[in-house]
């Protein structure tokens, strides 16, 4: 969970969902840790640093945040570094805004909550969005799902993130679907104790992890690169036009795929750097992160301009899940017509899809070629 933004509209953002992660409710979901997130030296990242700095500054938080350099400042803040590899040469900045959230235990808590106020969810086959059910004028009545039935509301809003271009093919032209990688390592009991409350450490360069699990005593790694596409997707525009565009290949539907060699070397590589006394552990339940990219980072949260009762809200970017206690109250708004959910920043159109890469790397790779996974299609 970061403040840190280069655009004023999401420190904002991130400062309202923070306070409400505050909240008693979200005790055992919300670990407000701090974050420290540095840089070898990217250009890039220290400009994006400086600006996020300076609109935490202008937003009164300035007693919160402290730039740092080299190894006695850094551990300074974050002892747990003291073995680190190489700090001498980072440039950071320590925010104690912020810190971490147990997606499962969140979204756990939030739909019995929902299910306590008569919210039904239907899942399986007949909860699986498969399209758009239209009529002879092509107006939409209906979601088509995997049982074969359609189901029927006065209003549909789609939250389908990283599912949402294979859905609405057209939205396959705005958003672009994509994967990061990510494994875990096992602490003892006396290690977690050693790791517990560390801040979030964001290395722009490697990647960023994040304290121990209390349950599991496993550490979550994410290596930093420019993520994957699968290229799976077919477009066909008004011109009869024919473009592929990347959808989701999903770990709980291919448990097998695990993530490509180079990730994992990616993520061996930020263990031997950051944490190098854990060099030898095991890499447990690497898997892929599907999110859904705009090319300006912003949000998709508006109708749908050919179908009136339908509200697109999409596009997370990799920023939205911070955001959780919060953006409901925007889509809402949105959905009532109400200008604070209809901004023009998360307006739809106007926006060309693209695997645009937002990390140090700039080639977006496929999974098709990096996992082998067109020859072991053909066989």
């Amino acid at each position: 969970m970061r403040t840190e933004y280069d655009e004023p509209l999401y420190t904002r953002l991130a400062l309202e969902a923070l306070d409400a992660w505050r909240d008693p409710e979200w005790y055992d979901v919300f670990f407000e840790t701090g974050r420290i997130t540095t840089t070898t030296g990217d250009k890039k990242a220290e400009s994006f640093l400086e600006k996020s700095y300076e609109n935490l500054k202008k937003a009164g938080k300035a007693s919160n945040l402290e730039l740092t350099s080299g190894r006695e400042e850094i551990v300074k803040r974050v002892p747990q570094l003291k073995n680190a590899v190489g700090i001498e040469n980072w440039k950071g900045l320590y925010n104690s805004l912020g810190g971490w959230v147990h997606a499962r235990k969140a979204l756990e808590k939030w739909a019995s909550q929902s299910e306590e106020i008569g919210v039904k969810f239907v899942s399986g086959l007949s909860g699986t969005m498969t399209g758009l059910e239209l009529d002879a004028s092509g107006s939409m009545n209906g979601i088509r799902v995997a049982s074969g039935e359609v189901l029927h509301a006065d209003h549909y809003i789609l939250s389908t993130g990283a599912a949402s271009p294979q859905l609405l093919p057209e939205l396959s032209q705005q958003l672009w679907s994509k994967c990061w990688t990510l494994g875990h390592i096992q602490l003892t009991d006396e290690e977690a104790a050693e790791w517990k409350g560390v801040p979030v450490i964001d290395n722009y360069e490697l990647g960023f992890m994040f304290e121990p699990d209390p349950d599991t005593k496993l550490i979550k790694i994410c290596d930093n690169n420019p993520g994957y596409q699968y290229q799976k997707g077919t477009f066909i525009d008004e011109n009869g036009k024919i473009t592929n565009y990347s959808i989701p290949r999903y770990s709980s539907d291919h448990p097998q795929d695990g993530i490509p060699h180079e990730a994992e070397v990616a993520i061996r590589k930020f263990i031997n750097t950051v944490m190098p006394q854990f060099s030898d552990r095991p890499l447990l339940d690497a898997r892929v992160c599907w999110c859904t990219d705009s090319p300006d980072a912003h949000w998709l949260i508006d109708r749908h301009p050919e179908h009136k009762d339908l509200l697109l809200a999409t596009g997370d970017s990799g920023h939205a899940f911070k955001m959780f206690p919060i953006i409901g109250k925007y889509i809402a708004d949105a959905l009532e017509g109400r200008e604070s959910g209809l901004r023009k920043e998360w307006a739809y159109g106007g926006r060309v899809a693209k695997p645009t890469s937002h990390r140090p790397d700039t080639e977006i790779k496929d999974l098709r070629g990096v996992m082998n996974l067109e020859a072991e299609s053909k066989l």
